[in-house]
This record gives C-alpha cells, sequence and structure tokens, in this order.
C-alpha cells in the first residue's frame, strides 16, 4: 500500500561533490516539483534540464537534471523523483530547505526509502540487508557477494524450502479431514522425504555460517614470534604505514595492535603482538598472556623469526598446519623449516607472503554461489531445523508415529515454515523492522 506521506532527503554523501541526488517519494512528489517552478514535467524515466526556484521569492536555487518515476516503476514502488543538482553544500542545502518548506512534505526517516520499498514489496528483507552491505563494503569480495546476495537467490531458495514444508503440511492436514479414510502409507513417507530434504539442505547452509561471518568481518590473522623478530616492521610494511613502534629495544609491544586491510580484495584484520618471552616485568607479562590468548583464537598465525629471534618451543606449540612460519632479516637461508623468507625492513618478499595467506585462508569466491548468513538467518534456519527434529522424532516413535498424531507433526511443520518466513521478511518480523532500516541512512 502506497503511504500517504511524501518524503525527501538527500540520497548522495554529504560534503562537496560535482552532483548530489535528492530523493522525493509519495504522492505529492510532482507537486513538489511544480512548487519548485517546473512548469514542464518530463516523462516517466525520462530526465530533464531545469531550472529549480526558490518557494519564497521565485530565485534561482539551480538547474538540475528531473527524473520521475511512476507509481509502480521506481524503486519505493511509489510515484517519485530524483533531483540532480550541482554537489556544492549550499546549492543541496538552499533545494533542502525549499523542499522543507512545502506542506505536504517531510524529511525521511533512516532507511525508510529502503522501508518503503519492502513495504510495497518490491526486495525481501534478505535483498534489503544486502543492500546494507553493498553501502558498507570496503573490499571487492564484499561488493560482490552483496551483489549476488541483493538478486534474491537466498530469499528463492528460503521460499523453495517454505513452499516444500506447505505442501507437506497440507498433505497432513488432509489425512486430518478424511481420517475415516484408508491413507495408503506411502503419503507419510511422501511427507517425511520432503521434509528430510529440506532438513539436509538448510544443515548443509550452516556450515557456511563462520565463513559469512568472516566475509563480513574479516579474518583475524595474528603475527606472533620473540621479541625483536621484526613483527611490528612487518605489520607497518603491510599497512604501508606506521601503524606499531618498531625499536630495537626487546618488548616495546606490550598491547595487540590491529589494524584491517584489504588483501588482493578480502577483508584482513593483522594484529601486531607482543613478543613472547620469560620476563620479569609485570607489564610485559601481561602482553605475553594476551599474545597467547591473541594467536589461539585468531584464524591464522604468522610465526616470524629472526636469526637474532629464533622460534622457540612455546610459539610452535601454538601453530596449526594452515598457519605461515617465516624468517624475516636475512639475507641466507638459516637452517629450518621455514615458508618463506623475507625483509620486512626492505619490503622484500611481501608480494609472496601475501599470497600465501590468501591461499591458506578460507577464502571463497562469493561468485561460486556461497551464502553469506547473518546471524538472525542463522538462528532463524536453527530454529527451523530444531522444528523438524521435533517432527522427524515424531516419525521414528513406534507409540506416537505422524500417523496416530498428524495434527501435531503438521504443527511442527507449521513451526518451522514460520522459522524461514522470519528471514525474507513473510511472518513475524515486526519487531525486527526497526533495528535492521536503522543502518541505512536519510536518503536510503
Amino acid at each position: 500500500m502506497p503511504s500517504a506521506d511524501t518524503i525527501y532527503a538527500l540520497a548522495s554523501a554529504r560534503g562537496r561533490a560535482g552532483v548530489a541526488v535528492i530523493r522525493l517519494s509519495g504522492p505529492q512528489s510532482d507537486a513538489a516539483l511544480l512548487s519548485l517552478g517546473i512548469t514542464d514535467l518530463p516523462l516517466p524515466r525520462r530526465t530533464s534540464l531545469q531550472k529549480l526556484l526558490d518557494t519564497r521569492d521565485g530565485s534561482v536555487l539551480d538547474e538540475a537534471l528531473i527524473i520521475r518515476f511512476a507509481e509502480g516503476s521506481g524503486f519505493t514502488g511509489e510515484q517519485s523523483a530524483e533531483i540532480q543538482c550541482h554537489g556544492g553544500p549550499a546549492v543541496v542545502a538552499a533545494i533542502l530547505k525549499a523542499l522543507g518548506n512545502l506542506p505536504d512534505l517531510r524529511l525521511a526517516d533512516p532507511g525508510e526509502f529502503t522501508r518503503r520499498a519492502f513495504d510495497a514489496g518490491r526486495l525481501d528483507l534478505v535483498q534489503i540487508e544486502a543492500l546494507a552491505d553493498l553501502v558498507s563494503s570496503e573490499t571487492e569480495v564484499q561488493r560482490k557477494a552483496a551483489l549476488i546476495q541483493s538478486d534474491g537467490a537466498l530469499g528463492r531458495l528460503i521460499r523453495e524450502w517454505s513452499d516444500t514444508l506447505t505442501k507437506s503440511c497440507a498433505l497432513l492436514e488432509a489425512t486430518i479431514d478424511f481420517a475415516d479414510e484408508d491413507i495408503p502409507e506411502e503419503t507419510y513417507d511422501l511427507v517425511t522425504e520432503k521434509v528430510f530434504h529440506v532438513k539436509h539442505s538448510i544443515a548443509s547452509m550452516l556450515k557456511t555460517a563462520v565463513f559469512s561471518e568472516r566475509f563480513r568481518n574479516g579474518w583475524r590473522i595474528a603475527v606472533i614470534g620473540a621479541p625483536n623478530a621484526g613483527k611490528s616492521s612487518l605489520i607497518n610494511a603491510l599497512a604501508r604505514r606506521d601503524i606499531a613502534i618498531t625499536s630495537p629495544i626487546a618488548g616495546t609491544t606490550r598491547d595487540a595492535i590491529e589494524v584491517s586491510l584489504d588483501l588482493k580484495g578480502y577483508p584482513v584484520t593483522l594484529i601486531d603482538t607482543a613478543g613472547m618471552r620469560e620476563t620479569a616485568d609485570a607489564i610485559e607479562t601481561v602482553g605475553v598472556s594476551r599474545a597467547r590468548q591473541t594467536a589461539e583464537t585468531a584464524d591464522m598465525r604468522i610465526a616470524l623469526s629472526a636469526h637474532d629471534a629464533p622460534m622457540t618451543d612455546v610459539i610452535s606449540g601454538l601453530l596449526q598446519p594452515h598457519d605461515l612460519r617465516v624468517m624475516n632479516k636475512s639475507d641466507e637461508r638459516i637452517s629450518g623449516t621455514y615458508d618463506l623468507y623475507i625483509s620486512a625492513q626492505a619490503g622484500e618478499g611481501l608480494d609472496q607472503l601475501i599470497d600465501q595467506i590468501t591461499k591458506r585462508l578460507d577464502f571463497s569466491d562469493p561468485s561460486s554461489g556461497a551464502v553469506l548468513l547473518r546471524e538472525r538467518h542463522d538462528k532463524a534456519l536453527r530454529d527451523t531445523l530444531s522444528a523438524i527434529e521435533r517432527y522427524i522424532s515424531q516419525t521414528d516413535d513406534a507409540h506416537f508415529s505422524v500417523r496416530d498424531a498428524p495434527e501435531i507433526a503438521a504443527e511442527h511443520l507449521r513451526e518451522a515454515r514460520q522459522a524461514l518466513g522470519s528471514i525474507t521478511g513473510d511472518t513475524g518480523v515486526e519487531q525486527l523492522l526497526d533495528v535492521i532500516f536503522s543502518e541505512f541512512c536519510l536518503g536510503k
């Protein structure tokens, strides 16, 4: 249902720019354009260069491109328009002020344009969240993943599962309506087969939950080693700026220092840790303890050694098969098992190090079809599985089978459908909407 209100907001970023975009949506969009002195409204989806006039004194505000969208054809599904004006802050402020003086317009709330697109059925919640991911994407693979998600693939899959459960539920309810009839045993077997298919598909998707979190928030890589191994120098070299303090004095790094990087398009957080050694310094002891904790919880560890800071048994004990053993500050091949020889100070071997990192972490190309789940998707899918498991346990119960109590079995499937529908916004999500749409800016 179209809203009775007409809203407006700046849709492009604030600040000086060549072009700014101001968006309007609602039944008074055309009237607002006419109030700004536009006498010849362009046809929908056609651009027209027009002079915008101040509503108070008729002075020229700017010369801008006007685009109109008929109801059902624009982003929000409502009658809407865009004003593409010059991006100077004073120009934008003057046009926004003129719109604000109109009686039938109001400034949009955060995410309200997207909320209207959802209410009009033009986007489901998964696509809306993908849109938020696209706006906040910082790396190339995050951008690709968000675009794939915004295409609605996950929503289509959720609805496919939901349709399967709906048909299964309908079959069970038919056995209730015709309880006096001789119901073929194959009916119950068919329902259970369909439910098992949904169960296995959801369980397979849930295996990507950890991957999804890493894709959004980045993989955490701890750089560990003895004091003076060159960990801080390596962090600075990879970040291409001075992040950590470097010094020939052992124990300079006392606390973990994090830096977010884009490595070949993938989001990565590098963590500079305190040098691991036995020490009587109370503060350094805390730093060493935190370094161990960081190393244990990281997705990957780079164990850095140097001729004057060799690998210790404590450090080796923290390493896992996919971790990297790197020798730093050496022009010669020192004996030992190392994956790479580099010079962080001279910048030698860093490209090879980045190649090794991206090969060893659990990276996947989002275009391969991997589905990125949010925390609420993960919970809803687990709730769905829980309801399905209750149905399956009934099929295994010789004393309380689906045949004996199809109404209870059908209720389990209805609960599963309800949980699935909360992902796409088809059922029970009113309490989530304000939280989801608050992620957007005013013009989105």
